[in-house]
């Protein structure tokens, strides 16, 4: 008897440390600016908060685009270019990471339907420690917000064209 409460018991702690790693990644204020017609890309922004261990963002997954992918800026010969995001992006210890219009960003390539306002999205973020995270995503008529909006500086995502070099 004393061997299965052990066993139970070694077994529900694993169970209780892994729910408790997940929980220290908090996702907040996700957002994707509405489709202007059928565009072929879009980009969604959020904040991850992270209130336990270093961590490291390594992947998205949706169903909303033929590929969907973690995105950055970079200032190349005084020209801003979108790239994908080689190696994941660091999450610091009990720190945050911004993922917001001009920085880091998930992209949308080849959306399967246009992104309408009040339509709520799902993706899946993939930690290199907290494992899947799902996260809603509101989408939003960034034309009708005010500055003061979660739109930011407002780049328009769903119609830029990607520089893959």
């Amino acid at each position: 008897m004393k061997k299965l409460f052990a066993i139970v018991a070694t077994v529900a702690s694993l169970f209780i440390v892994t729910n408790a790693f997940a929980a220290d990644i908090e996702v907040k204020d996700a957002w994707a600016k509405a489709s202007k017609g059928m565009v072929r890309n879009g980009a969604a922004f959020f904040d991850v908060v992270n209130s336990g261990a270093a961590d490291r963002l390594v992947g998205v997954r949706s169903d909303l685009a033929d590929r969907t992918e973690l995105h950055s800026h970079i200032m190349e010969n005084n020209v801003m270019k979108m790239r994908q995001v080689q190696g994941g992006v660091e999450v610091p210890m009990h720190g945050s990471v911004h993922f917001k219009p001009g920085s880091y960003h998930v992209m949308f390539i080849g959306l399967n339907e246009a992104l309408e306002e009040g339509q709520k999205v799902d993706i899946t973020l993939e930690f290199e420690k907290a494992g899947d995270v799902p996260v809603t995503i509101d989408v939003l008529n960034t034309m009708s917000m005010g500055p003061k909006s979660k739109a930011g500086t407002g780049h328009g995502h769903g119609s830029m064209k990607m520089n893959s070099n």
